[in-house]
């Protein structure tokens, strides 16, 4: 039997998040929020500038984050925790 890679963890956690409704900014607690920021700026910025997660499509960013979250070395925890802070905060609708 084969362990649960982190793109199976990424995508059920996406699938997941979208059985909850609309999303918006108000959904993360404080914590969560922050924790994911703190993840996002220490792990992505660490090698590269921010990219607008808004100027791709839901796919193209599912494929990066797999990507990048395995370059980072997040564990699946954390990297939820910067999808859910991408996802929720920076691709949001305005």
């Amino acid at each position: 039997m084969r362990p649960f890679a982190i793109g199976t963890v990424f995508g059920l956690g996406l699938a997941l998040a979208g059985c909850a409704g609309p999303a918006s900014a108000t959904d993360l607690t404080t914590a969560d929020s922050s924790d994911g920021k703190k993840l996002y700026v220490a792990k992505c910025a660490k090698c590269h500038k921010f990219y607008d997660p808004a100027n791709y499509s839901d796919r193209e960013w599912e494929i990066w984050m797999g990507k990048m979250s395995k370059k980072a070395k997040l564990k699946p925890e954390q990297q939820v925790a910067v999808s859910d802070y991408i996802e929720k905060v920076l691709r949001a609708p305005k």
